[in-house]
Protein backbone atom coordinates (compact mmCIF):
# COMPACT_ATOMS: atom_id res chain seq x y z
CA UNK A 1 0.00 0.00 0.00
CA UNK A 2 1.71 3.35 -0.95
CA UNK A 3 1.38 5.49 2.12
CA UNK A 4 3.78 9.09 1.69
CA UNK A 5 3.04 10.04 5.62
CA UNK A 6 6.10 10.83 7.70
CA UNK A 7 5.70 10.92 12.06
CA UNK A 8 7.47 14.14 12.19
CA UNK A 9 8.86 17.11 10.91
CA UNK A 10 12.48 16.01 11.25
CA UNK A 11 11.67 12.78 9.73
CA UNK A 12 10.55 14.41 6.58
CA UNK A 13 13.80 16.80 6.07
CA UNK A 14 16.10 14.23 7.57
CA UNK A 15 17.87 13.68 4.24
CA UNK A 16 18.29 16.94 3.19
CA UNK A 17 22.51 17.16 2.52
CA UNK A 18 25.10 19.53 2.86
CA UNK A 19 25.50 22.14 -0.57
CA UNK A 20 21.37 21.25 -1.53
CA UNK A 21 19.13 23.60 -3.75
CA UNK A 22 15.94 23.67 -1.59
CA UNK A 23 12.73 25.19 -3.23
CA UNK A 24 10.54 27.30 -0.85
CA UNK A 25 7.40 27.64 -1.94
CA UNK A 26 5.05 30.91 -0.56
CA UNK A 27 4.49 34.53 -1.85
CA UNK A 28 5.01 36.44 1.49
CA UNK A 29 3.83 34.88 4.43
CA UNK A 30 0.85 33.14 2.37
CA UNK A 31 1.34 29.21 1.41
CA UNK A 32 5.05 28.91 2.80
CA UNK A 33 5.98 25.90 5.24
CA UNK A 34 7.66 27.49 8.14
CA UNK A 35 7.58 24.43 10.43
CA UNK A 36 9.44 22.23 7.91
CA UNK A 37 12.09 25.10 7.63
CA UNK A 38 12.06 24.82 11.37
CA UNK A 39 12.75 21.50 11.22
CA UNK A 40 15.36 21.79 8.50
CA UNK A 41 17.28 24.60 10.77
CA UNK A 42 17.47 21.97 13.36
CA UNK A 43 18.55 19.08 11.21
CA UNK A 44 21.90 21.21 10.83
CA UNK A 45 22.51 21.15 6.90
CA UNK A 46 24.64 23.79 5.67
CA UNK A 47 25.78 25.51 2.38
CA UNK A 48 22.07 25.07 0.68
CA UNK A 49 20.96 27.19 -1.90
CA UNK A 50 17.30 28.87 -1.59
CA UNK A 51 15.38 29.28 -4.12
CA UNK A 52 12.08 31.01 -3.07
CA UNK A 53 9.82 34.44 -3.74
CA UNK A 54 11.17 36.28 -1.23
CA UNK A 55 13.60 35.60 1.19
CA UNK A 56 12.13 35.42 4.94
CA UNK A 57 10.47 37.19 7.79
CA UNK A 58 11.69 38.60 11.26
CA UNK A 59 13.63 35.25 12.82
CA UNK A 60 11.77 32.38 11.89
CA UNK A 61 11.31 29.81 9.04
CA UNK A 62 14.14 30.65 6.24
CA UNK A 63 15.28 34.00 7.69
CA UNK A 64 16.17 31.71 10.93
CA UNK A 65 18.46 29.52 8.68
CA UNK A 66 19.89 32.77 6.96
CA UNK A 67 20.70 33.98 10.51
CA UNK A 68 22.95 30.87 11.44
CA UNK A 69 25.10 30.92 8.21
CA UNK A 70 23.30 28.05 6.74
CA UNK A 71 22.36 29.35 3.60
CA UNK A 72 25.28 29.90 0.70
CA UNK A 73 22.91 31.22 -1.99
CA UNK A 74 19.43 32.79 -2.34
CA UNK A 75 17.99 32.88 -5.83
CA UNK A 76 14.49 34.74 -5.76
CA UNK A 77 12.44 37.70 -7.20
CA UNK A 78 11.54 39.98 -4.81
CA UNK A 79 14.19 39.93 -1.45
CA UNK A 80 12.69 43.06 -0.26
CA UNK A 81 9.70 41.71 1.39
CA UNK A 82 8.44 41.89 5.22
CA UNK A 83 11.09 41.77 7.74
CA UNK A 84 13.83 40.78 5.74
CA UNK A 85 16.42 42.04 8.14
CA UNK A 86 18.09 38.43 8.42
CA UNK A 87 18.95 38.63 4.79
CA UNK A 88 20.04 42.30 4.38
CA UNK A 89 22.47 41.72 7.24
CA UNK A 90 24.09 38.42 5.52
CA UNK A 91 24.11 39.99 1.99
CA UNK A 92 25.78 43.69 3.14
CA UNK A 93 27.92 40.95 4.80
CA UNK A 94 29.00 39.21 1.87
CA UNK A 95 28.46 35.82 3.58
CA UNK A 96 25.85 34.92 0.69
CA UNK A 97 25.08 35.15 -2.97
CA UNK A 98 22.23 36.76 -4.63
CA UNK A 99 20.67 35.52 -7.79
CA UNK A 100 18.12 37.83 -8.94
CA UNK A 101 15.20 36.52 -11.13
CA UNK A 102 12.21 38.01 -12.27
CA UNK A 103 8.92 36.45 -11.06
CA UNK A 104 7.60 34.51 -13.98
CA UNK A 105 10.91 33.65 -15.13
CA UNK A 106 11.76 32.13 -11.50
CA UNK A 107 8.31 29.96 -11.59
CA UNK A 108 8.76 29.00 -15.69
CA UNK A 109 12.69 27.95 -15.17
CA UNK A 110 11.73 25.35 -12.82
CA UNK A 111 8.68 24.05 -15.02
CA UNK A 112 11.32 24.09 -17.82
CA UNK A 113 12.93 21.10 -15.71
CA UNK A 114 9.69 19.41 -14.60
CA UNK A 115 9.09 19.27 -18.69
CA UNK A 116 12.94 18.04 -19.52
CA UNK A 117 13.28 21.02 -21.59
CA UNK A 118 17.04 22.27 -21.82
CA UNK A 119 15.61 25.69 -21.74
CA UNK A 120 13.88 28.78 -23.19
CA UNK A 121 13.70 32.33 -25.02
CA UNK A 122 11.92 35.07 -22.85
CA UNK A 123 11.57 38.73 -23.92
CA UNK A 124 11.44 39.36 -19.81
CA UNK A 125 14.76 41.35 -19.08
CA UNK A 126 16.42 41.42 -22.65
CA UNK A 127 18.44 44.51 -22.47
CA UNK A 128 18.85 44.84 -19.40
CA UNK A 129 21.26 43.88 -16.96
CA UNK A 130 19.99 40.53 -15.96
CA UNK A 131 20.56 39.73 -19.28
CA UNK A 132 23.96 40.26 -19.69
CA UNK A 133 26.49 37.03 -20.46
CA UNK A 134 23.25 35.04 -21.59
CA UNK A 135 22.68 34.05 -24.84
CA UNK A 136 20.29 36.25 -27.08
CA UNK A 137 18.31 36.10 -29.91
CA UNK A 138 15.47 38.22 -31.93
CA UNK A 139 12.50 36.21 -32.54
CA UNK A 140 9.76 37.98 -34.93
CA UNK A 141 11.27 41.27 -34.25
CA UNK A 142 11.55 40.80 -30.53
CA UNK A 143 14.69 40.64 -28.71
CA UNK A 144 15.05 37.25 -26.15
CA UNK A 145 17.22 35.98 -23.61
CA UNK A 146 17.83 32.35 -23.27
CA UNK A 147 16.71 30.86 -19.59
CA UNK A 148 18.35 27.39 -18.19
CA UNK A 149 15.99 25.38 -16.05
CA UNK A 150 16.10 25.32 -12.31
CA UNK A 151 15.88 22.39 -10.34
CA UNK A 152 15.65 21.44 -7.12
CA UNK A 153 17.00 18.49 -4.47
CA UNK A 154 13.89 18.91 -2.17
CA UNK A 155 10.76 21.00 -2.67
CA UNK A 156 8.83 22.30 1.37
CA UNK A 157 5.15 23.01 0.02
CA UNK A 158 2.79 24.18 2.56
CA UNK A 159 -0.93 22.89 2.04
CA UNK A 160 -4.48 22.57 3.22
CA UNK A 161 -5.07 18.56 2.44
CA UNK A 162 -3.26 15.86 1.49
CA UNK A 163 -4.14 12.06 1.23
CA UNK A 164 -1.36 8.71 1.77
CA UNK A 165 -0.95 8.99 -2.07
CA UNK A 166 0.31 12.83 -1.59
CA UNK A 167 -2.62 14.31 -3.57
CA UNK A 168 -2.56 17.77 -2.06
CA UNK A 169 -5.53 21.04 -2.03
CA UNK A 170 -4.72 24.56 -1.19
CA UNK A 171 -6.57 27.75 -0.14
CA UNK A 172 -6.86 30.50 -2.32
CA UNK A 173 -3.92 32.44 -3.22
CA UNK A 174 -1.47 29.77 -1.10
CA UNK A 175 -1.59 27.56 -4.48
CA UNK A 176 1.42 29.80 -6.02
CA UNK A 177 4.36 28.27 -6.11
CA UNK A 178 3.88 25.13 -4.64
CA UNK A 179 2.48 23.05 -7.58
CA UNK A 180 5.35 24.09 -10.07
CA UNK A 181 7.99 23.46 -6.84
CA UNK A 182 6.97 19.72 -6.65
CA UNK A 183 7.39 19.29 -10.36
CA UNK A 184 10.47 20.41 -10.21
CA UNK A 185 12.54 19.02 -7.36
CA UNK A 186 13.65 15.48 -6.78
CA UNK A 187 12.08 15.08 -3.78
CA UNK A 188 9.15 16.83 -2.31
CA UNK A 189 8.03 17.25 1.36
CA UNK A 190 4.47 19.30 2.42
CA UNK A 191 3.46 20.64 5.70
CA UNK A 192 -0.34 19.65 6.03
CA UNK A 193 -3.20 21.49 8.22
CA UNK A 194 -4.85 17.97 7.65
CA UNK A 195 -4.63 14.19 6.48
CA UNK A 196 -8.19 12.67 4.68
CA UNK A 197 -8.63 9.56 3.20
CA UNK A 198 -7.85 8.68 -0.43
CA UNK A 199 -10.27 9.39 -2.63
CA UNK A 200 -11.94 12.44 -0.20
CA UNK A 201 -10.90 15.31 -1.93
CA UNK A 202 -12.22 16.00 -5.34
CA UNK A 203 -10.77 14.23 -8.64
CA UNK A 204 -10.21 18.25 -10.07
CA UNK A 205 -7.56 18.78 -7.06
CA UNK A 206 -5.03 15.96 -6.98
CA UNK A 207 -3.53 12.32 -8.20
CA UNK A 208 -4.77 8.62 -8.60
CA UNK A 209 -5.57 4.14 -7.91
CA UNK A 210 -6.51 1.01 -9.37
CA UNK A 211 -7.88 -2.41 -8.21
CA UNK A 212 -8.85 -5.45 -10.18
CA UNK A 213 -8.92 -9.44 -10.10
CA UNK A 214 -7.90 -12.52 -12.91
CA UNK A 215 -8.41 -15.89 -12.99
CA UNK A 216 -6.40 -18.95 -12.67
CA UNK A 217 -3.62 -19.78 -15.04
CA UNK A 218 -4.29 -21.94 -18.15
CA UNK A 219 -3.25 -21.75 -21.52
CA UNK A 220 -3.48 -24.29 -24.75
CA UNK A 221 0.17 -25.57 -26.36
CA UNK A 222 0.97 -23.59 -29.43
CA UNK A 223 -2.04 -20.93 -29.04
CA UNK A 224 -1.15 -17.61 -29.72
CA UNK A 225 -2.22 -15.12 -26.96
CA UNK A 226 -5.13 -12.67 -27.45
CA UNK A 227 -5.11 -9.18 -27.21
CA UNK A 228 -6.32 -9.08 -23.50
CA UNK A 229 -3.89 -12.03 -22.34
CA UNK A 230 -1.05 -10.17 -23.93
CA UNK A 231 -2.30 -6.84 -21.69
CA UNK A 232 -2.62 -8.86 -18.77
CA UNK A 233 0.72 -10.30 -19.11
CA UNK A 234 2.43 -6.17 -19.23
CA UNK A 235 0.52 -5.89 -16.25
CA UNK A 236 1.40 -8.42 -13.83
CA UNK A 237 5.25 -6.74 -14.30
CA UNK A 238 3.98 -3.39 -13.35
CA UNK A 239 5.11 -2.35 -9.85
CA UNK A 240 3.67 -1.50 -6.83
CA UNK A 241 3.35 2.83 -6.94
CA UNK A 242 4.81 3.22 -10.31
CA UNK A 243 3.02 5.94 -12.72
CA UNK A 244 2.80 3.83 -16.18
CA UNK A 245 1.37 5.70 -19.57
CA UNK A 246 -0.71 3.73 -21.87
CA UNK A 247 -0.14 3.69 -25.74
CA UNK A 248 -3.40 3.74 -27.82
CA UNK A 249 -4.53 -0.20 -28.82
CA UNK A 250 -3.36 -3.10 -26.77
CA UNK A 251 -1.34 -1.23 -24.20
CA UNK A 252 -4.94 0.63 -22.73
CA UNK A 253 -6.59 -2.60 -21.82
CA UNK A 254 -3.60 -3.18 -19.15
CA UNK A 255 -5.59 -0.81 -17.09
CA UNK A 256 -7.72 -3.77 -16.30
CA UNK A 257 -5.56 -6.36 -15.49
CA UNK A 258 -3.10 -5.11 -12.65
CA UNK A 259 -3.04 -7.72 -9.82
CA UNK A 260 -5.15 -7.38 -6.83
CA UNK A 261 -4.34 -5.13 -3.93
CA UNK A 262 -1.60 -3.75 -6.45
CA UNK A 263 -1.78 -0.02 -6.81
CA UNK A 264 -0.51 0.98 -9.83
CA UNK A 265 -1.58 4.99 -11.39
CA UNK A 266 -2.44 5.52 -14.95
CA UNK A 267 -1.63 8.44 -16.46
CA UNK A 268 -2.99 8.95 -19.93
CA UNK A 269 -1.55 11.84 -22.64
CA UNK A 270 -4.99 13.70 -22.90
CA UNK A 271 -4.60 14.60 -19.55
CA UNK A 272 -6.07 11.88 -16.92
CA UNK A 273 -3.93 10.96 -14.18
CA UNK A 274 -5.66 7.97 -12.09
CA UNK A 275 -7.41 6.31 -15.36
CA UNK A 276 -9.19 3.17 -14.17
CA UNK A 277 -10.72 0.11 -16.09
CA UNK A 278 -13.04 0.42 -18.52
CA UNK A 279 -16.43 1.65 -17.28
CA UNK A 280 -19.15 -0.73 -16.60
CA UNK A 281 -22.46 -1.24 -18.78
CA UNK A 282 -24.46 1.66 -17.94
CA UNK A 283 -21.87 3.76 -15.99
CA UNK A 284 -20.05 5.09 -19.23
CA UNK A 285 -19.40 8.88 -19.24
CA UNK A 286 -18.82 10.61 -22.38
CA UNK A 287 -16.13 12.84 -21.20
CA UNK A 288 -14.21 9.96 -20.00
CA UNK A 289 -11.85 8.79 -22.65
CA UNK A 290 -8.10 7.12 -23.25
CA UNK A 291 -5.31 8.00 -25.26
CA UNK A 292 -7.19 5.44 -27.81
CA UNK A 293 -10.78 7.79 -27.42
CA UNK A 294 -11.77 4.30 -25.18
CA UNK A 295 -14.22 5.20 -22.75
CA UNK A 296 -12.70 4.65 -19.29
CA UNK A 297 -12.88 5.90 -15.07
CA UNK A 298 -11.05 7.80 -12.92
CA UNK A 299 -10.13 6.04 -9.72
CA UNK A 300 -10.59 7.36 -6.00
CA UNK A 301 -7.73 9.71 -5.80
CA UNK A 302 -6.98 10.35 -9.65
CA UNK A 303 -7.30 14.01 -11.63
CA UNK A 304 -7.48 16.04 -14.58
CA UNK A 305 -4.61 18.42 -15.80
CA UNK A 306 -4.78 20.10 -19.32
CA UNK A 307 -2.64 18.62 -21.84
CA UNK A 308 0.73 20.70 -21.18
CA UNK A 309 0.57 19.58 -18.08
CA UNK A 310 0.11 15.83 -19.10
CA UNK A 311 3.28 16.24 -21.39
CA UNK A 312 5.33 18.12 -18.71
CA UNK A 313 5.25 14.90 -16.85
CA UNK A 314 5.94 12.88 -19.71
CA UNK A 315 9.19 14.77 -21.34
CA UNK A 316 10.33 15.68 -17.56
CA UNK A 317 10.89 11.92 -16.75
CA UNK A 318 7.97 11.94 -14.40
CA UNK A 319 6.58 8.27 -15.74
CA UNK A 320 8.27 5.29 -14.51
CA UNK A 321 7.22 3.19 -17.20
CA UNK A 322 5.37 3.51 -20.70
CA UNK A 323 3.43 0.86 -22.53
CA UNK A 324 3.38 1.19 -26.48
CA UNK A 325 1.92 -0.19 -29.54
CA UNK A 326 4.81 -0.87 -32.32
CA UNK A 327 5.21 -1.43 -36.01
CA UNK A 328 8.74 -2.97 -35.45
CA UNK A 329 11.48 -2.94 -32.83
CA UNK A 330 15.27 -3.79 -33.58
CA UNK A 331 17.38 -5.85 -31.09
CA UNK A 332 19.05 -2.78 -29.62
CA UNK A 333 15.61 -1.28 -28.91
CA UNK A 334 15.18 1.08 -31.82
CA UNK A 335 11.14 1.69 -32.08
CA UNK A 336 9.07 2.51 -35.36
CA UNK A 337 5.63 3.20 -34.68
CA UNK A 338 4.37 6.11 -36.18
CA UNK A 339 4.28 5.74 -39.48
CA UNK A 340 4.82 2.41 -42.47
CA UNK A 341 5.47 5.19 -45.46
CA UNK A 342 2.51 3.87 -47.07
CA UNK A 343 0.96 6.78 -48.96
CA UNK A 344 -2.63 5.33 -48.83
CA UNK A 345 -1.94 5.27 -44.60
CA UNK A 346 -0.81 8.28 -43.19
CA UNK A 347 1.27 8.82 -40.71
CA UNK A 348 -0.43 9.56 -37.13
CA UNK A 349 2.85 10.04 -34.08
CA UNK A 350 0.63 11.55 -31.16
CA UNK A 351 2.70 11.49 -28.75
CA UNK A 352 5.11 8.44 -29.16
CA UNK A 353 7.94 10.69 -29.59
CA UNK A 354 7.50 12.29 -26.47
CA UNK A 355 6.89 9.17 -24.11
CA UNK A 356 9.57 7.37 -26.08
CA UNK A 357 12.29 9.93 -24.83
CA UNK A 358 10.46 10.78 -21.39
CA UNK A 359 9.51 8.06 -19.56
CA UNK A 360 12.45 6.47 -17.55
CA UNK A 361 11.21 2.82 -19.49
CA UNK A 362 9.56 1.27 -22.21
CA UNK A 363 8.35 -1.38 -22.80
CA UNK A 364 6.45 -2.77 -26.15
CA UNK A 365 3.41 -4.83 -26.83
CA UNK A 366 3.00 -5.81 -30.05
CA UNK A 367 1.92 -9.31 -32.64
CA UNK A 368 5.29 -10.83 -33.20
CA UNK A 369 4.85 -11.19 -36.88
CA UNK A 370 2.77 -9.30 -39.51
CA UNK A 371 -0.26 -10.06 -41.01
CA UNK A 372 1.71 -12.23 -43.44
CA UNK A 373 4.02 -13.59 -41.07
CA UNK A 374 6.95 -11.41 -41.39
CA UNK A 375 9.12 -10.70 -38.65
CA UNK A 376 8.26 -7.47 -36.74
CA UNK A 377 11.95 -7.82 -34.80
CA UNK A 378 14.61 -7.02 -36.35
CA UNK A 379 17.82 -5.93 -36.99
CA UNK A 380 17.42 -2.74 -38.02
CA UNK A 381 13.96 -1.09 -38.29
CA UNK A 382 13.10 -0.40 -41.90
CA UNK A 383 10.36 2.11 -41.07
CA UNK A 384 11.15 6.21 -39.76
CA UNK A 385 11.77 5.40 -36.18
CA UNK A 386 10.14 7.00 -33.25
CA UNK A 387 13.64 6.93 -31.20
CA UNK A 388 16.78 5.11 -31.04
CA UNK A 389 17.86 2.66 -28.31
CA UNK A 390 14.63 3.31 -25.35
CA UNK A 391 12.65 -0.09 -26.08
CA UNK A 392 13.78 -2.67 -22.83
CA UNK A 393 10.84 -5.19 -23.26
CA UNK A 394 8.66 -6.79 -25.88
CA UNK A 395 5.87 -8.38 -24.93
CA UNK A 396 4.53 -10.41 -28.12
CA UNK A 397 1.77 -12.87 -28.61
CA UNK A 398 4.53 -15.87 -28.38
CA UNK A 399 7.18 -14.52 -25.82
CA UNK A 400 8.51 -12.09 -23.57
CA UNK A 401 11.85 -10.82 -24.66
CA UNK A 402 14.19 -8.87 -22.96
CA UNK A 403 16.46 -5.72 -25.17
CA UNK A 404 20.22 -5.81 -22.75
CA UNK A 405 23.43 -4.78 -24.39
CA UNK A 406 23.70 -8.56 -25.09
CA UNK A 407 21.82 -8.91 -27.29
CA UNK A 408 17.52 -10.57 -27.57
CA UNK A 409 16.61 -12.67 -24.59
CA UNK A 410 13.80 -14.52 -24.08
CA UNK A 411 12.28 -15.03 -20.73
CA UNK A 412 9.21 -16.31 -21.65
CA UNK A 413 7.80 -18.70 -23.89
CA UNK A 414 3.93 -19.74 -24.83
CA UNK A 415 3.77 -23.90 -23.96
CA UNK A 416 4.62 -25.96 -26.99
CA UNK A 417 7.09 -23.08 -28.08
CA UNK A 418 10.88 -23.79 -28.74
CA UNK A 419 13.31 -20.73 -29.16
CA UNK A 420 14.41 -22.41 -32.17
CA UNK A 421 10.70 -22.08 -33.72
CA UNK A 422 10.48 -18.57 -32.38
CA UNK A 423 14.29 -17.44 -33.95
CA UNK A 424 12.33 -18.39 -37.62
CA UNK A 425 10.21 -15.94 -36.42
CA UNK A 426 12.78 -13.25 -35.65
CA UNK A 427 15.23 -11.38 -37.22
CA UNK A 428 18.14 -10.87 -35.42
CA UNK A 429 19.59 -13.54 -33.01
CA UNK A 430 17.81 -14.81 -29.72
CA UNK A 431 19.10 -16.24 -26.51
CA UNK A 432 17.21 -18.71 -23.88
CA UNK A 433 17.62 -17.12 -20.38
CA UNK A 434 18.50 -19.75 -17.96
CA UNK A 435 15.88 -19.27 -15.61
CA UNK A 436 13.00 -19.19 -18.27
CA UNK A 437 9.27 -19.69 -18.00
CA UNK A 438 6.46 -20.64 -19.75
CA UNK A 439 4.44 -17.96 -20.64
CA UNK A 440 0.79 -18.77 -19.33
CA UNK A 441 -1.94 -16.24 -18.71
CA UNK A 442 -5.50 -17.13 -18.06
CA UNK A 443 -7.33 -18.41 -21.00
CA UNK A 444 -9.90 -15.60 -20.71
CA UNK A 445 -8.67 -12.73 -17.99
CA UNK A 446 -10.90 -11.26 -15.89
CA UNK A 447 -11.13 -7.46 -16.79
CA UNK A 448 -12.00 -5.15 -13.56
CA UNK A 449 -14.60 -2.89 -14.14
CA UNK A 450 -14.88 0.25 -12.14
Amino acid sequence: MIDKQVKTTADAVAGVRDGSTVLVAGFGAVGVADNLLDALHEQGARELTIVANNSGNGDYGLARLINSGRVRKVICSYPRSGDYSAFLKAYRAKSLELELVPQGTISERMRCHAAGLGGFFSPVSAGTKLAEGKETREIDGRLHVFEKPLKGDIALLKANKADRWGNLTYIKSARNFNPVMAMAADSTVVEVDRIVELGEMAEHFCRSHRRCRSTGMTAKSHQPLTREQMAWRAAQDLPEGAYVNLGIGIPTLAASFVPPGREVIFHSENGILGMGPKPEPGKEDLYMVDAGKNLTTLVPGGCFVHHADAFLMIRGGHLDVSLLGAFEVSEKGDLANWTTEDPAFPPGIGGAMDLAVGAKEIRIIMEHTSKAGEPRILMHCTYPLTAAGCVKRIYTNLAVIDVTPHGLVVIEMIPGMTVEKLQTLTEPKLQLAPNWKALAPPEAPEACAA
